[in-house]
């Protein structure tokens, strides 16, 4: 799974705690700039439940009293990015950087909005000045590996997972994810290591045990797979893509029954999942069941036209079925999409 699409989820709470830990205590008998606090605080807890209009007049309700009150300009920077108001969310962050330009929290906010932005430049430039300011600001070099991953460029990403690591030695999604970098790295090891490591810190993120089960299938330790995926199908039973991992590694293991068991329960439960369907028709290729294995492919193509392997399967069965034309133009399809397998049949039957 994308991990930017799950974090961005968790990015307004992260940025609403660390605010919050700032909250102002009231006195009975409230001075204008304590009525500013207050109204802040509540804007504060309309943030954490999402509710960004509230939050905006709250936040510009203190303003009004305490006009020069940055943390409530930064908070409001993050309403703002709620209701997708970019242009007041960049300026509110950029007045509240004027006014306490030492603060590493704004420069994170900063960062987070243009997360949410997809300005990786600009989240970088902010994100670093956070660094600068608090070098062991962990959210903020968890970021940075997250972008750095991203782009690709893996060892990048490890050096700032390593650093949110090292600020904060329980911070599961930094190992997860410095876990998915060494598995891009091939360092399948290193990989294990990481994810066994984030499950002990967090045993309720499935996710996490789907990736320590992608791990073990590649370095073929099947058992461990199974293990790992059934983990995380038991703590979530509607995560289908645990499933069917575990259908294949059932299946890598010449395992047939129990991945044809997987794959047809991911199908009771959703029956347009084309993976489902075209891995049914690996297990029939195998089985020498060519039929059964063409028109699953089939539907698995119907459902996703794009679905390369799908049309490489097919194209095996034809072949068998002796449908010489069509073999092969389900492997220049499934060639076109990605499967470079599919090369090599072309090469010796296709003219």
């Amino acid at each position: 799974m994308s991990m930017k699409n799950i974090l961005a989820c968790f990015f307004f709470l992260i940025a609403i705690c660390l605010q919050a830990q700032d909250t102002v205590k009231i006195a009975t008998n409230m001075s204008p700039d304590q009525l500013a606090e207050l109204d802040y605080n509540n804007g504060l807890a309309a943030l954490k439940k999402n509710d960004f209009q509230a939050a905006v007049d709250l936040f510009t309700k203190s303003l009004s009293t305490k006009p020069n009150f940055d943390k409530a300009l930064s908070n409001r920077a993050i309403a703002y990015t709620g209701l997708k108001k970019n242009t007041e969310a960049i300026k509110d962050i950029n007045d509240a950087i004027a006014l306490n330009p030492q603060n590493p929290e704004t420069y994170f906010n900063k960062g987070m909005i243009f997360f949410q932005m997809n300005k990786n430049d600009s989240e970088a430039v902010a994100l670093e000045r956070c660094l600068k300011i608090k070098a062991d600001h962990a959210e903020a070099a968890y970021y940075l590996g997250l972008m750095n991953y991203e782009q690709n460029d893996y060892d990048k990403a490890i050096e700032y997972y390593s650093k949110a690591i090292a600020s904060n030695p329980n911070y599961a999604y930094a190992y997860n994810d410095r876990a998915s970098s060494k598995r891009a790295k091939n360092d399948l090891n290193g990989a294990i290591a990481d994810y066994e490591k984030a499950v002990s810190i967090d045993n309720t993120q499935f996710f996490i045990y789907n990736n320590l089960g992608s791990a073990y299938r590649l370095n073929k330790n099947y058992s461990k797979a199974v293990e790992a995926y059934s983990k995380a199908i038991s703590i979530n039973a509607t995560y289908l893509t645990a499933l069917n991992n575990r259908g294949t590694a059932n299946f890598e293991n010449n395992n047939l029954k129990a991945a044809q068991s997987d794959f047809e329960d991911v199908l009771k439960r959703d029956p347009k999942n084309s993976f489902a369907y075209n891995n049914i028709a690996s297990i029939a290729l195998k089985n020498n069941d060519y039929t059964k294995a063409r028109d699953m492919s089939a539907k698995a193509i119907d459902l996703d036209p794009k679905n390369g392997p799908a049309y490489y399967n097919r194209g095996i069965a034809k072949q068998m079925l002796h449908d010489e034309s069509g073999s092969c133009a389900d492997w220049k399809k499934a060639l076109e999409l990605g499967v470079s397998g599919a090369k090599t049949f072309i090469s010796m039957s296709c003219d």
